[in-house]
């Protein structure tokens, strides 16, 4: 049955919901992107927010972290359909009233989807959860009451046992006393979504650039030769960029889009904001599609660097001035076996031919990727082997060319800017506890898969999450629904209700809290928040709204100074209440290129942190970029075994669940697919429309995903591919990324067992899974 072919009526229901199933789309965004997103703002209120988003004097998009341009070059209007949704969801005249927490206790809560929690609307007064009352249900608690019982709590506990979870969309003001307060309790456990996602992006450019940010800015990607894209999904994760790869076609520029999914948003954009694109005229975007196997990427840019060294199209000179280890990168790259990398990358040789044709003829190339690079288990390996093409290239360093790790969350490399970091380095400790007083712990805390496990094992108690839903962007979703479950109180400042909100501790907080759009009133007069991009430019942000003014509402920066208050009695935390330029004054004296901090943001567009890589300065251990050897890797799965990759839907952000469709997709109505080549379809004896259950096997335990659809898509072989929270379940939390230890959410072994079979009868048929742990 081909992809296109309706799911058959008779087929058997699905349990949980009930996809549909059309032609998948060849090109993103036009006329039809700009009508589904005026679908969420009408109704929604959130038009005249979004006409000044991502400008001068408005609010920064609380969905991505893709870059505002320069002033000369913005647009009439400066948002995505995306972003449009990311609004609407803070400007919904819907209403969370303690009525609707009355109506439901949190054991219906835990049966409905985060899309149908999302949807109730806003929080509007502080709720709290005793489960020693006996009652299943939140009900209202004053903020006062609320103050007092983190205080209590905090007070009784190690510090140790506290978790500081902060999610993306905190600004730099908030997240930087949050780590005050985590470090002023005695503590470095200050997990965050980054953990989670680039983290291995980190981990590989700070040991090999001196510098875990990228070192690209806006122009680069206008005007470069090449723009390599791995990994990436633009058309749903970050619209906005289209314009800038649309730019670059514009300018001669060439395309090479790397990813085992074939997506609307490289193959072609309709540009809404031009006469052709409102007319459905498409302009193609990638001049070279390559389908690499999931986990495949470092095979594949071995190959590629192989190739370009055997025609020496490589830059000696940038090389023996600005590297090391080039000798006996080369040598290794030299060594290896050509059919063993397209065995591991999936892709022929002459395919990476013809990439290292456009490699050659190109003086510029921005390397760019996201999570289908970061989540493996050999994640850091294969982004060193991207960083080696970069260098052998002579790629860094100079216009129109360098490294693009772009972010999700609109802030997450903020806040690792401002101290959000289990690890943070001893000259900012030594800084903190020189500007505040106060004996700063040294030793580091848990990151956020291992405050997963510690949570998992008993050893915290206290757990406070800065925004973000942590339950669902979690791995292994039973055992983090019972270890949040564990927790003797659990605290969330959010917006909305989610899906963690259903596993509260043994008493559980929710905090409402004042939204990027809602206007933020303090003593000092009305208060602006900054954010820092995927570029390193660090700009301000301003609510204006009113609307929400009779929610009983506070700001991060209020909830969290208040807690401060409350269970320190520490003298520094009013100020900073009081006018949150206070706090930028804190974040100046503490952190290097912040100079001018509150000054400089009155400046449009902002202003650049230093970046060294940009200038070719590397602050390694030799003041050189780090060449590397990295082994070649080869996933030999077992039979009837495939690599699952966990993706957004396009009515998705991170955890947040516009609605259920998947339009570039072809996914309507339902989020329970798993997308599988025809091919593995036709030796597996899958069919479209087969209901299946996703299973995985590590370390001798047994997860599952229920009840998903089996979706006939041009994949890549032996790769398969799901939506995330649903597939989480799957994903185990005792397999992690070396030495970044983010989640394999990217490359887990699992079979499709049709629903019904039992186990026993999986292991007849061959699909058990065993053979991965030998």
């Amino acid at each position: 049955m081909s992809q296109h072919t309706p799911i058959p009526v008779n087929a058997e229901q699905n349990t949980f919901d009930a996809p549909k199933v059309g032609k998948r789309k060849t090109k993103a965004a036009g006329v039809p992107g700009v009508l589904h997103a005026m679908q969420h703002a009408v109704p929604n209120r959130a038009l005249l927010p979004l006409l000044t988003m991502n400008k001068d004097g408005g609010i920064d998009c609380p969905g991505c972290a893709w870059p505002e341009p320069a002033q000369s070059d913005l647009n009439v209007v400066e948002f995505c359909e995306n972003g449009a949704k990311a609004v609407a969801e803070e400007t919904t005249p819907h209403r969370a009233t303690p009525e609707f927490f009355a109506k439901y206790s949190v054991s219906e809560l835990r049966e409905k989807t985060d899309h149908w929690l999302g949807k109730q609307g806003r929080l509007t007064t502080p709720m709290l959860y005793d489960r020693d009352s006996g009652d299943d249900h939140y009900r209202p608690i004053s903020w006062d009451e609320a103050y007092e019982l983190m205080a209590s709590q905090l007070q009784s506990i190690r510090p140790e046992e506290a978790i500081f979870y902060t999610s993306g969309r905190a600004s730099n003001e908030a997240a930087y006393i949050f780590g005050l307060l985590a470090r002023r309790l005695g503590t470095n456990n200050l997990p965050d979504c980054g953990n989670l996602c680039h983290e291995s992006t980190g981990s590989a450019l700070g040991e090999t650039l001196g510098l875990g940010k990228g070192s690209v800015v806006m122009s680069d990607f206008y005007n470069t030769d090449l723009i390599i894209s791995v990994g990436q999904n633009p058309g749903t994760n970050h619209p906005r960029s289209l314009t800038a790869l649309k730019k670059c076609k514009d300018n001669g520029g060439k395309i090479v889009a790397i990813n085992p999914l074939p997506e609307a948003g490289l193959i072609s954009f309709m540009e809404p904001q031009s006469v052709k694109g409102a007319l459905g005229v498409a302009e193609k975007l990638a001049d070279e599609y390559v389908q690499v196997r999931l986990d495949g990427d470092r095979a594949f840019f071995q190959a590629l660097n192989k190739e370009l060294i055997r025609r020496d199209a490589i830059d000696h000179e940038f090389l023996d001035t600005f590297c090391s280890g080039a000798e006996e990168t080369i040598k290794h790259l030299q060594s290896l076996d050509n059919a063993e990398l397209e065995r591991g990358s999936g892709v022929l040789q002459r395919q990476v031919n013809r990439v290292a044709d456009m490699v050659e003829a190109a003086e510029t190339v921005v390397l760019s990727w996201t999570l289908g690079v970061t989540q493996h288990k050999n994640a850091v390996y294969t982004l060193r082997e991207m960083v080696n093409f970069l260098l052998l290239t002579g790629n860094i360093g100079k216009p129109g060319a360098g490294a693009a790790p772009l972010r999700g969350h609109s802030n997450v490399q903020g806040n690792r800017t401002v101290g959000i970091w289990e690890k943070m380095p001893e000259h900012f400790l030594q800084a903190l506890e020189d500007r505040f007083g106060f004996d700063v712990p040294r030793e580091h805390g848990f990151d956020s898969v291992d405050s997963m496990r510690a949570m998992r094992d008993g050893k915290t108690k206290f757990f406070m999450s800065l925004g973000g839903n942590f339950v669902r962007v979690s791995p292994d979703t039973t055992v983090i629904e019972q270890a949040m479950s564990s927790q003797e109180l659990t605290v969330h400042l959010s917006t909305k209700p989610n899906g963690s909100h259903a596993y509260p501790g043994r008493r559980s907080l929710i905090l409402p809290v004042k939204a990027r759009t809602d206007k933020d009133v303090q003593a000092s007069g009305p208060q602006r928040i900054t954010v820092e991009d995927s570029f390193s430019s660090v700009h301000a942000s301003i609510g204006k709204r009113t609307a929400n003014k009779d929610l009983d509402l506070q700001s991060e920066v209020e909830i969290i100074a208040k807690t401060g208050i409350a269970t320190f009695g520490d003298e520094f935390w009013q100020p900073m209440i009081d006018d949150y330029s206070v706090i930028r004054d804190h974040i100046e004296a503490t952190i290097d290129g912040f100079e001018r901090y509150n000054e400089r943001i009155d400046i449009p567009g902002g202003f650049f942190l230093p970046n060294g890589p940009r200038e070719r300065i590397f602050n390694t251990s030799d003041g050189k970029a780090q060449l590397t050897v990295n082994e070649t890797n080869v996933i030999d799965l077992p039979r009837g075994a495939f690599l699952l990759s966990t993706v957004r839907s396009h009515d998705q952000y991170n955890s947040t669940i516009y609605g259920l469709d998947d339009r570039y997709r072809g996914i309507s109505n339902g989020r329970r697919v798993v997308f599988v080549s025809p091919e593995d379809c036709r030796e597996r004896q899958l069919h479209h429309g087969d209901l299946v259950n996703i299973v995985s096997e590590y370390d001798g335990i047994r997860r599952v995903a229920p009840n998903f659809r089996v979706v006939e898509y041009q994949t890549a072989k032996d790769c398969v591919t799901a939506y995330f929270p649903e597939a989480n379940a799957v994903i185990p939390l005792s397999e992690a990324a070396e030495h970044s230890n983010t989640p394999i959410s990217k490359s887990v072994v699992v079979r499709l067992e049709p629903v019904g079979m039992t186990a026993n009868e999986a292991e007849d048929q061959g699909l058990v899974l065993e053979e991965q742990q030998k």
